[in-house]
This record gives C-alpha cells, sequence and structure tokens, in this order.
C-alpha cells in the first residue's frame, strides 16, 4: 500500500497543474481521471506499480479502471496532512469514505445530496484552490440548525432618519415592512418562513457561479457537487416562500446553468418549468473574435424561470414589449418577405347614429352605432397626395392607422347578428368585464359586410417627439441594459456581478404587480430590493458578507434620498419608503468569524481557550487528545480548519428558544422586535 501511494505521490508533483503552494490537489487529481485526461494517463503508465493496479490489459489495449483510481486518491491514507492527521487525533474523523468532490458526473443523486451544506463564503476563500469554509452536516447530525433564531441590532430607515443619519427604533414589524437581514442565508431563509411562509410572490437570485473566479466576493470555486447540495438546500426552504402562483428566477453563467437546470428539475418539478431566458450582460464579444484561448467570447448569461405550481397556480407572464423604430420593423418585415398589414387609417369616422343594443354573455348592455359619410385612406395615397415620406405618413396619421382582422370573439359574433344589413362601418360601445380593458368604456369599431374588426397601430406602438416606436412581446434574448458604469450604479460600487436594475425592472414587471412580495436571498449590491423600493414592491433581502452595511444597506439609503441612478430618471423616482435592517444573533458564528480573521496560530490558540470557555462544541470532540504543542505547529490554515470543525453548526446562532437566556444578553429592545417579528404574544 505504502509503495503505491509514494509512487503516485511522487509522479503527480511532475505536473504543474495538480500542485499548489506545494500540496497535490486531490479534487483536480480526481478530475483529470474522471475526464481520461491524456496527460494523467501518461503519469500513470509510467509507472508498473500504477499499471498493474489501475490498468487492465483487453485485447492488447491498456484500460484505465477511472473508479478504482478515484477510490484510492478519494482514501484518507492518501496525502495526510498535517490537518488530518490532528483531526484524527482529536476525534473529528470523517465516518465516510467519499468526498463531495468525488465526482463531476451531474445525475440526481450525487455524493451528500440529502446533507446540508453549511457556512463558507467568505472573503479568505477567495484565493483558495479547494474549499475552506464549509461544514456538511448529514441528517442525523441536525437537530436544532433550521429553529428560528433571534434577530438583533434592528433598525428602522426612513426619509427622516436618512436625513438625520441616524436609525429609528423598531419596536413592531408589521407585513408591511420591508427587511434586509444580515447572515447566514439558509438560516435566514428558515428564520423569514416562520412568517412568509407562501407570500412571496418573486424570488430572484443570483448565486456564486462557481467560476473559480478570484475576483467574485463569494468562494466561487465550489466543486460541482459541493455547489449543487449548497444550492439545493437553499432552493428547497426558497420554495416554501413562494404563494403559489409564484414564480423563482434564477440567474448563472454557463459554467452551471445546465447543472443547476437539472436541480431545479428536482426541487420544483419538470412541469414547472417555464423558460430558459439569455441576457445580454457584454457591450461586446471582443473585437477579434479570438485569441486568448480555443472558445469564443462569452457575452451572455442565463436566467432559468421556474412556478411554483405551473398547473394550477400560475396563469400568465404580464405584457412586456421591447421596442424598435417603427421604420426599422417596417423594412426588415419587407427584407424578409413578410406583409405589413398596417397599411389604412381612419381620415373620418363621419356622422354616428345609434341604431340598436344587444348584450353580451352576462346580460350587460352593448350600445350598436353606424357610420355615415365615414372616409378611410391608405397610408400610399397619403403619401402621394401629400407628398411626405412613409414615416412622415405614419406620424401624421398615428392614432387612426389600423388593420382589420377576423379576430373571433363573442363581442363580434353578437355584434354582427345584431347589424346585418346596417352599414359598412359599425361600431359597439360597452364596458369589458375582464381583460386588459375591464372597466372602461371601450369602443369596438367593424368594417365591411363580414364585419371585420379594426386593430389600431397605437395599441401595439408609441409615439414620441420624433418618431414611432413598435412594441413587441418579451421573448427569450434580452438586451438593452445600460451596462456602462454599472460597477458604480446605485452610488455604491461593487465590482463584478452586479445587474443592471433596467434588468431587474423588467423581471419585476414581468411577474409582479404593485403591492407584491418579492426575495433575494444573494443580495449583494442590493439591486432587486432597490428596484422593488422603486417600483412599489414589497421585498425581503438577505446578505451574509460583512459588506452588509457599506453596499446593500447605504444603497437602500441612497433609494430612499431619492438617488438618480439606474432606473430613476425613466420612472421619475423622487425617493421615499422605509425598510428594516437586522441581524442573525450570533453565537458560534463569532467564533467563526474570529477563526477566519486570525493572522497567525497564537491568536488560534486564544480563540480555542474561549471555545472552551464560552463556543458549543461538537459532541464527538475529544478535548482531552488536543494538545497545544501539536496544534501550535499546525500551518495557519490548517489551525482555523481544526478550530472551525470543533464548533457545534447547530449553535451557529441564537435559536429563538433561547430568547429569554442570559447568557446570551439580548436587548430588551431586539427581544421586543423579534417577538413582534415571529408574530408572539406574551
Amino acid at each position: 500500500m505504502q509503495n503505491i501511494l509514494d509512487d503516485l505521490t511522487e509522479l503527480l508533483q511532475a505536473e504543474q497543474r495538480f500542485i499548489a503552494d506545494g500540496a497535490i490537489l486531490k479534487n483536480a487529481v480526481i478530475e483529470a481521471a474522471l475526464n481520461m485526461d491524456p496527460c494523467l494517463l501518461e503519469l500513470l503508465t509510467q509507472s508498473e506499480t500504477m499499471k498493474a493496479h489501475f490498468f487492465t490489459e483487453v485485447a492488447g489495449v491498456m484500460v484505465f479502471d477511472k473508479v478504482e483510481f478515484q477510490n484510492f486518491v478519494s482514501n484518507k491514507k492518501f496525502l495526510p496532512d498535517s490537518y488530518t492527521a490532528f483531526k484524527n487525533r482529536i476525534g473529528l474523523t470523517d465516518r465516510r469514505d467519499e468526498y463531495l468532490s468525488q465526482s463531476q458526473d451531474v445525475v440526481l443523486a450525487w455524493p451528500y445530496k440529502e446533507c446540508v451544506l453549511e457556512g463558507g463564503m467568505t472573503k479568505e476563500d477567495r484565493g483558495r484552490k479547494e474549499v475552506f469554509w464549509n461544514t456538511t452536516l448529514a441528517p442525523d447530525d441536525i437537530t436544532r440548525l433550521f429553529e428560528p433564531k433571534v434577530l438583533t441590532g434592528w433598525e428602522r430607515w426612513d426619509a427622516e432618519a436618512v436625513t438625520a443619519g441616524r436609525a429609528k427604533p423598531v419596536g413592531e414589524v408589521s407585513e408591511d415592512d420591508n427587511l434586509l437581514i444580515k447572515g447566514n442565508n439558509l438560516l435566514a431563509l428558515h428564520s423569514l418562513k416562520a412568517r412568509y411562509a407562501g407570500k412571496v410572490k418573486l424570488i430572484y437570485i443570483d448565486p456564486p457561479y462557481n467560476t473559480g473566479s478570484d475576483g467574485f466576493r463569494y468562494n466561487d470555486r465550489f466543486n460541482h457537487s459541493a455547489w449543487l447540495t449548497f444550492m439545493r438546500n437553499r432552493l428547497e426552504v426558497a420554495r416554501e416562500m413562494l404563494t403559489r402562483d409564484g414564480l423563482v428566477f434564477l440567474h448563472l453563467d454557463d459554467g452551471e446553468i445546465h447543472y443547476c437546470k437539472v436541480l431545479m428539475d428536482e426541487v420544483f418539478g419538470r412541469d414547472n418549468y417555464l423558460n430558459h431566458v439569455s441576457v445580454r450582460m457584454k457591450l461586446t464579444a471582443g473585437a477579434s473574435g479570438g485569441g486568448e484561448d480555443k472558445r469564443l467570447k462569452k457575452s451572455v448569461e442565463h436566467i432559468v424561470i421556474y412556478a411554483r405550481d405551473a398547473q394550477t397556480g400560475f396563469k400568465e407572464f404580464n405584457p412586456v414589449y421591447e421596442a424598435k423604430p417603427l421604420m426599422n420593423h417596417i423594412e426588415e418585415m419587407s427584407a424578409g418577405g413578410k406583409s405589413w398589414k398596417y397599411t389604412r387609417f381612419v381620415e373620418d369616422f363621419g356622422r354616428e347614429v345609434k341604431v340598436g343594443e344587444t348584450v353580451d354573455g352576462e346580460g350587460n348592455i352593448i350600445e350598436l352605432f353606424s357610420h355615415e359619410e365615414y372616409k378611410i385612406s391608405s397610408i400610399k395615397n397619403y403619401i402621394r397626395t401629400q407628398g411626405v415620406s412613409e414615416a412622415k405618413a405614419y406620424f401624421d396619421n398615428f392614432d387612426t392607422i389600423f388593420r382589420d382582422t377576423n379576430a373571433q370573439t363573442s363581442i363580434r359574433t353578437r355584434v354582427a347578428e345584431a347589424m346585418k344589413g346596417k352599414g359598412q362601418f359599425i361600431s359597439a360601445r360597452y364596458v369589458p368585464r375582464s381583460g386588459r380593458h375591464k372597466g372602461q368604456n371601450l369602443q369596438v369599431y367593424y368594417v365591411g359586410s363580414s364585419r371585420d374588426q379594426l386593430a389600431w397601430l397605437k395599441d401595439i406602438s408609441e409615439k414620441s417627439e420624433k418618431e414611432i416606436i413598435k412594441k413587441e412581446r418579451l421573448g427569450t434574448y434580452w438586451h438593452g441594459f445600460l451596462l456602462n458604469n454599472l460597477t458604480k450604479e446605485g452610488s455604491v460600487r461593487f465590482d463584478g456581478g452586479k445587474k443592471p436594475e433596467g434588468l431587474l425592472e423588467r423581471i419585476l414587471d414581468l411577474a409582479t404587480s404593485k403591492g407584491d412580495r418579492v426575495l433575494d436571498f444573494f443580495a449583494g449590491s442590493g439591486t432587486l430590493p432597490a428596484v422593488a423600493a422603486k417600483t412599489d414592491r414589497k421585498w425581503l433581502a438577505v446578505e451574509q458578507m460583512d459588506y452588509v452595511g457599506e453596499l446593500p444597506t447605504q444603497r437602500l439609503k441612497n433609494v430612499i434620498a431619492g438617488e438618480q441612478g439606474g432606473i430613476s430618471r425613466a420612472i421619475t423616482w423622487q425617493g421615499g419608503g422605509s425598510f428594516v435592517y437586522a441581524e442573525l444573533a450570533a453565537s458560534n458564528a463569532t467564533l467563526a468569524d474570529r477563526i477566519v480573521a486570525a493572522q497567525d496560530i497564537t491568536v488560534l490558540k486564544n480563540i480555542y481557550t474561549d471555545i472552551q470557555a464560552t463556543g458549543y462544541l461538537r459532541y464527538d470532540v475529544d478535548l482531552s487528545a488536543f494538545d497545544t504543542d501539536d496544534f501550535a505547529a499546525l500551518p495557519l490554515d490548517d489551525g482555523k480548519r481544526v478550530l472551525m470543525d470543533c464548533l457545534d453548526a447547530n449553535h451557529l446562532y441564537v435559536d429563538l428558544g433561547s430568547l429569554g437566556d442570559a447568557d446570551f444578553e439580548i436587548s430588551d429592545e431586539d427581544a421586543a422586535a423579534t417577538r413582534s417579528f415571529y408574530e408572539i404574544t406574551e
């Protein structure tokens, strides 16, 4: 056994991409094996020992047993570093034989699928090639993790508070309050669920892309299995937050979007999949079109859309349109050999004469009119007689340009029957009981003996000061968002990953109405809550990074003050509104933050002393075997990992049941606001 380990270690040292900081990366080696990487196979075949253990000769051909090799490399006996050795000594042994990173195959059953991936995503992780701070918990290890948590640091911000630069006390949390929560988003979701389950119309999330990029502020280096577990845990509880007709929009790039589609099919049900939208997120894909690598330049990102219940809950998207100059649209249709139908206009509606009445299906009155001495003309005739351009002809007659259609409606049928032989140009006036014109006094016109209905150009276009803009129903390729200076939008700077307010406005227009509640539990710089506030939606947002104060909180204060970035000018935003801020009350999480921030092993030793005195430890840790001299000999990162593993993840934050516990020093004000949030009456 030892010879195999030594030989393999020596072979792998020869390939730079399997090495980081002088250490072999197990995950990289396993991934290469699963992909049958030629370089790895060439290395292995240089050793007779490797060939004897991991290759089989079949018909004169050497066949690599990648499953056996994967199991061997995953074994804890391979490369047992000081961290692993110390964990074993103090009783933090892994009872399982496999690792999250063991397989890159995406199936509906991946390693640790039923477990919970807790923690992670700290700035400490950004430069590492392996996941540092993620605790994987099996179901039987989870007892109190998902219980509702105590919330502290309550603040209310409205226009008066922003002007004064001082938050107001919260006291009572109402159903209409907008909430920004700081803390682990998985646990925050379970706390929000206690009050908002089934009350959220839209969830939009922009999670870590799992790219391996150093520039993203989250831990963006998850392997596929860990990332899928991380996402599944959060999506399962998020689904419970949605109303029956609610929707989730999940935004990713092409690295994980296809894996996530499989995951979303399982969590939400494949029948609840609605659309895959491509969003242009770069102004150019690169002028040269190549040179840096063999791949095409990336210019789009992706959004998958799922319904909570597409069969009996969600009905349809709101009508949202994209704009295009009318003349461009007409030219494109002509070039494509298609006929443009809006070519006539009503020059004179003539004299309106009431000739009778009929009723709709519910017995409501429909007044009927015949038009005498009317005049209908064509755009071509107007161009010829007036000596104007086609664009000018459309501009001058915009309000009365039409096409005729044989739309099959019950109203048209009733009108046609009642108006047989009564003129060539008629109209019906009534109040629709449903549809786009519900409750309005509507007049519909019909032409010819077949009673073709007139459809107006103005219903699908808009007239500006200079031209007519054609509105086209939104499809699955979205573009035209303002991307210049995006990092500064909202008057806060966020490099990498920031989404334009115009994109979020489109999503809210498409999937919600004023007054609906929306949720983002990867809030980042706070784009969704900012746009929700400007468009009169209620919102919930969660962010666990320390920049919650300098980014989303400050941005939302700017919104209240009337900042004019993003969509503000287009919708004439003048400021106003309010939100409530709170944090999950930290217990072991405070110790975890200190561990991550520690700069030397001496500090870690002091933290260990505090953990023994004030922290909650895992029940299976053998403290009698914790030799501080051995601990002091560990590299800094390994020491951090050992201490992190000693902490009981069930006690990262203070459970609601401990609200009255004097050990946690929860103020009376925070306790009262927490009780109000959970609607607890004393």
